[in-house]
């Protein structure tokens, strides 16, 4: 019986590692600017890829100036935010991007941390 309740504390333990590997965010929140690109990648598992300008440069004293631009990813699943995003592009509109950061990285899940999943147009 011990044996058991200990290869089951095993599976749960391994089972709540790959769902926080996989599914856990990191943060979440916004970014604002116009998106400049947006592209379909993957060999397998496709994403869209996108960069997001923020129209001006950031600058930190301590850390120099950072970059303006941001890259993202969407599921290719999500096509609601896709067609969003197309339109905002289209009407060369500025969006706020809401994202789910996750803690790693998977190259067959797109090729950034941040994944957008909802698209608001901005102002």
């Amino acid at each position: 019986m011990k044996k058991l309740i200990a290869l089951l504390v095993v599976v749960l333990l391994i089972a709540g590692a790959g769902w926080f590997v996989f599914a856990a965010d990191y943060s979440d929140g916004y970014r604002v600017g116009q998106v400049i690109k947006l592209s379909r990648s993957g060999y397998v598992f496709k994403t869209w890829e996108g960069t997001l300008d923020f129209g001006f440069l950031q600058q930190d004293p301590a850390a120099g100036v950072a970059t303006r631009l941001w890259d993202f990813s969407v599921l290719d699943d999500d096509e609601q935010v896709r067609k969003d995003i197309d339109s905002a592009i289209a009407g060369n509109r500025k969006v706020k991007l809401h994202y789910r950061e996750k803690y790693f990285r998977w190259s067959w899940l797109g090729d950034t941390k941040h994944f957008v999943d909802k698209v608001e147009l901005a102002g």
